[in-house]
């Protein structure tokens, strides 16, 4: 059955375009205020921000009388990317109509509004762009793959105590006993797994993920994912600003962290 979907809405100026032509008007050498302008494009494109994207569709979307777009289910959708000489292929993203309309890059093409949720994974997961730009003739901003990486685990961390960590073989990535060994985390780890018949067993290592140090939970159990959650909301008052990845045995990444290793609870 067709899905509703809103396409070509407007949509105002945003504070982020108003945090980068700021932080624009500071000298480099101002090192103090560069950051703490670049803190507040970063909160602003994480968790408050939407903006606009050129987008296509593998189906004709039928407009509706009430404005929106009627789209069928296993419609495909494209998001239209940039040639950057500096940085290969990118997604741009516009904060606003007037931004978009600077652009004539694109032909026959479909406006979605989105979030940074929504152009985050793309992004971030596998190679097929260098990272995101603000506005890319106006501001110019360049937000690179590895930062939109970083600043989704950081969001995920805040919202579940854990992070959704994309790990391919050419990630770097180092596995090693946590010291000071976090105790307090082990044994509310293990108090939640004795309330999970499911769970037959855990090791906790620490690790180390695109240089950012953290911690790592093997979980063997069938249907692992179903138990992500409860150990991630577990964890986050004993980890502070640090992640944990909490991984399945069953998968290339978790039997990687527990070869050898004995775990942290067992429910023999």
């Amino acid at each position: 059955m067709p899905n509703k979907f809103k396409i070509n809405e407007p949509l105002e100026p945003q504070k982020l375009h108003e945090h980068i032509v700021n932080k624009r008007s500071i000298s480099d050498d101002n090192k103090s205020d560069q950051n703490a302008f670049m803190n507040l494009i970063a909160t602003e494109l994480v968790v408050r921000s939407k903006f606009i994207c050129a987008v296509k569709f593998s189906s004709e979307p039928v407009k509706q009388d009430d404005g929106t777009y009627l789209l069928d289910d296993d419609a495909r959708v494209a998001f239209l990317l940039l040639e950057n000489e500096k940085f290969g292929k990118i997604l741009p993203i516009f904060t606003d109509a007037g931004e978009l309309e600077k652009c004539d890059a694109f032909t026959d093409y479909y406006t979605i509004n989105t979030n940074f949720d929504g152009i985050s994974g793309i992004v971030a997961d596998g190679n097929a762009v260098a990272g995101i730009m603000i506005n890319p003739f106006d501001d110019n901003m360049f937000i690179s793959r590895n930062a939109v990486s970083k600043w989704r685990e950081k969001k995920q961390i805040l919202a579940t105590g854990r992070a959704n960590h994309v790990v391919t073989e050419n990630t770097p990535l180092e596995f090693y006993p946590p010291n000071p060994y976090p105790m307090q985390l082990s044994n509310k780890l293990c108090a939640i797994a004795k309330t999970l018949p499911e769970v037959n067993s855990l090791w906790l290592r620490g690790v180390t993920l695109n240089g950012d140090k953290g911690y790592i939970l093997v979980v063997d159990a069938q249907q692992a994912e179903r138990f992500f959650d409860d150990f991630g909301n577990a964890a986050k008052e004993f980890i502070g600003a640090m992640p944990i990845h909490v991984v399945p045995l069953s998968g290339e990444l978790g039997k990687r962290a527990a070869q050898n290793v004995v775990p942290i609870y067992s429910k023999d």
